[in-house]
């Protein structure tokens, strides 16, 4: 069975297999950007704040320290429609 992996290019987010002598280089590639952000953030959703229809929090997310000591944020927000 093929195993798939997901990664980034210079353009665009891109799933599919990699060779099988160079782990560096796609074999086939699809490119999937908003499909996989719309997953990210929807697992955020539901991981962070309890789910799109929880009230408990608002904002959360992941951090990550650079080797030069600065930091990585990646946020998930709800905000209240403006009337």
């Amino acid at each position: 069975m093929a195993e798939y992996h997901v990664g980034c290019g210079a353009f665009a987010i891109y799933a599919g297999t990699l060779n099988s002598r160079n782990k560096n280089l796609w074999q086939n590639k699809t490119e999937c950007t908003d499909e996989a952000l719309c997953a990210v953030r929807d697992y955020m959703v539901q991981e962070l704040l309890g789910g799109i229809d929880c009230h408990k929090a608002t904002s959360s997310g992941y951090e990550w320290t650079l080797k030069d000591g600065r930091t990585v944020e990646l946020r998930v927000t709800i905000k209240e429609s403006s009337p």
